[in-house]
């Protein structure tokens, strides 16, 4: 539990942080990535060093994230949803384009994270 909260927190945080002129990837919630990927591309907080992509079933999420979370991801094992990590500008516009494609890591407690998440953004 502590971990979904640390994960929670890292989404808000990473959410309502400043923009800077740092890493540009896209930014947004939403139920499929054609949905997601009209929300647009934003400029990540400064200390931001990664792009990621959380999917669940009929879920998405896109944001600037760290690459500590990637790290932590890729060993937490395989589970109900998926994340993906790159560290180029706008790298994770599309999951199945190809370069720079994110990479998937697989976390157990994503899936509630996301719909977590999910929520949270439908509030604000």
């Amino acid at each position: 539990m502590s971990a979904l909260k640390t994960l929670l927190a890292l989404a808000i945080v990473t959410s309502l942080a400043g923009e800077s002129k740092a890493l540009k990837c896209h930014k947004c919630v939403a139920s499929n990535e054609d949905d997601c990927n009209k929300q647009g591309s934003h400029s990540c907080p400064q200390y931001a060093d990664a792009c990621s992509v959380i999917t669940a079933p009929n879920s998405i999420i896109k944001s600037c994230s760290y690459k500590s979370f990637c790290d932590q991801a890729r060993r937490g094992g395989s589970g109900g949803a998926t994340v993906r990590c790159c560290f180029s500008d706008d790298c994770n516009k599309s999951l199945h384009g190809s370069g720079g494609r994110p990479r998937p890591l697989h976390l157990p407690s994503l899936l509630a994270t996301a719909l977590a998440g999910k929520l949270l953004l439908s509030w604000l």
